[in-house]
C-alpha cells in the first residue's frame, strides 16, 4: 500500500511567496523606449551607491543614473560604439586599487555586501563607451573650434590633452562619514596649489602624499572613466567635486593642462635654477613635497647645509648641450634631479622662459581648456540632456 505525503499548506504558502517577489524583483520597473529597467536593477544599482556612500538618496540616483545608461548604450549603438577589449578591466582594476584591493576582492567585498558583480561591470563600463562616443560624435566639430582660433602655430588637430592633478583620498570609516564630507567641504574651498599639496601631505591616504599628492602628466583621455567628467571643465587651481571611492572619498586639484602634440618653439632665453646639495633621500622627498615654484627654492637653500643655490637667465643657445637638452623636456616649474655625481645631487627647475611665440605656455593651456575639455564637456552634456528629451520614459 503506497502511501502519498501531504505537503503542509505553510511550505506552499513559502513558496507561492518565493516565486511571486522573484517574479516581482524582475519587474519592469522604468521604461526607455523599448528597453527596461527591472526592480532589480535598481535594487542593486542603489545598494552599490550606498556602500560606496554616493551623495543624494541612493533609490533615485540609481533610477536616473539607469535611465542615463540605456540612453547611452543606445546612441553607442547607433554609431556603432563597442567595448574595446581589456578597457572593463583596466577600469575595474584601477576602480579597486583605490581600496587597495583586486578586482578579485573587491568583487568578493560587493558580494557580502549582496551586490552582484555584473552590477559594478554595468555601471564601470558605460561612462567608457559614453566617452568614446561623444567624441566620436563631436571629433570634427572640436578639431574645427580649435582649428579656428586666431594663433599663429596652430594646435596639432589629433593630439590629445594631458592634465597635471594633485590628488587627496580621504579614508570613510562606518560612523565617520559627516565627518569625511566635512573635511573633504573644507578641502575644496583650497584655491592654492601649494597649499592643496600641503593638505594632500597631512591628510591624504593615497601613495601620492608622499609627494604632496601630485602626480605625474596624465592623458586625459586615459584616466578612469569615473575620473574624467569630474577634471574636464576645471580651471587652473580649481579643485574637483568629491568623488565616492571604495573606503574613501577623492578630490582632485588642476596644477597645468597641455596639448601632448604640441611643439614649443625653440625659445631664446631661459631662466632656470640650479639647486646643488649632499646627497640625502630625505632632502629629495621634501623637495618633491613642497617645491612648487624657483622662489620655493630659497628657503631650502637657507636651511639646508653644504648647499648652493644658483639662478640664471641666459641664452639658450649659450648653455652646454647637456644642459639645453634637460631643459628643454621640462615645462615652467617643473624640476628633475641630475644625480650622476657619488656625492652631490642637483636640481634643475626651469622657472620660465622668454621672447617665445606670439602666445605663451598659459594662452595656451587656456586655448586647450576652453576649445577642448569645455566644449567637449558642454557638447556631451548638451547631448544627454537631447537623448532624455526625445525619450519616451515611463515608471512602471
Amino acid at each position: 500500500m503506497k502511501f502519498q505525503t501531504a505537503i503542509p499548506i505553510f511550505v506552499i504558502a513559502v513558496l507561492i511567496s518565493n516565486f511571486l517577489n522573484a517574479k516581482d524583483k524582475f519587474a519592469p520597473a522604468i521604461q526607455v523606449d523599448d528597453m527596461i529597467i527591472t526592480n532589480y536593477e535598481i535594487q542593486q544599482r542603489s545598494a552599490f551607491f550606498k556602500l560606496l556612500k554616493f551623495p543624494g538618496n541612493p533609490k533615485k540616483e540609481a533610477e536616473n543614473s539607469l535611465t542615463d545608461d540605456r540612453l547611452k548604450i543606445r546612441a553607442a549603438e547607433k554609431l556603432g560604439v563597442i567595448l574595446k577589449p581589456g578597457a572593463l578591466n583596466y577600469e575595474m582594476e584601477i576602480f579597486a586599487k583605490r581600496a587597495n584591493l583586486s578586482i578579485d576582492q573587491f568583487s568578493n567585498h560587493l558580494k557580502k555586501a549582496g551586490i552582484d558583480r555584473i552590477t559594478w561591470e554595468n555601471y564601470m563600463q558605460v561612462p567608457v563607451i559614453w566617452f568614446e562616443t561623444v567624441n566620436r560624435k563631436f571629433a570634427s566639430e572640436i578639431s574645427s573650434s580649435i582649428s579656428n582660433n586666431n594663433t599663429e602655430n596652430q594646435i596639432i588637430t589629433g593630439s590629445e590633452i594631458e592634465v597635471l592633478l594633485t590628488e587627496i583620498i580621504i579614508p570613510v570609516q562606518s560612523g565617520f562619514e559627516e565627518e569625511a564630507d566635512s573635511k573633504i567641504k573644507d578641502l575644496r574651498k583650497i584655491d592654492s596649489i601649494k597649499k592643496f599639496s600641503e593638505a594632500a601631505s597631512k591628510y591624504s591616504v593615497a601613495p601620492t602624499r608622499d609627494v604632496g599628492g601630485k602626480v605625474k602628466w596624465q592623458n586625459l583621455s586615459k584616466l578612469p572613466s569615473v575620473v574624467r567628467p569630474l577634471i574636464a571643465g576645471l580651471s587652473l587651481g580649481e579643485v574637483s567635486e568629491a568623488l565616492p571611492i571604495p573606503g574613501g572619498i577623492a578630490i582632485f586639484q588642476l596644477r597645468d593642462l597641455r596639448e601632448s602634440g604640441y611643439k614649443r618653439k625653440n625659445l631664446k632665453f631661459v631662466e632656470y635654477a640650479e639647486f646643488i646639495f649632499r646627497k640625502n633621500q630625505k632632502t629629495n622627498d621634501l623637495l618633491n613635497s613642497n617645491v612648487m615654484v624657483c622662489d620655493d627654492l630659497y628657503s631650502f637653500s637657507n636651511s639646508t647645509k653644504n648647499a648652493e643655490l644658483v639662478r640664471k637667465n641666459v641664452e639658450v643657445k649659450s648653455l652646454s648641450k647637456n644642459i639645453k637638452s634637460i631643459l628643454s623636456n621640462l615645462d615652467e616649474n617643473e624640476f628633475i634631479f641630475d644625480d650622476t655625481d657619488s656625492a652631490m645631487s642637483k636640481l634643475l627647475m626651469v622657472c620660465g622662459r622668454s621672447e617665445k611665440e606670439s602666445f605663451s605656455q598659459n594662452d595656451l593651456n587656456e586655448i586647450n581648456r576652453s576649445n577642448a575639455n569645455n566644449r567637449l564637456l558642454s557638447l556631451s552634456n548638451s547631448y544627454l540632456e537631447n537623448l532624455r528629451q526625445e525619450a519616451r520614459i515611463v515608471f512602471k
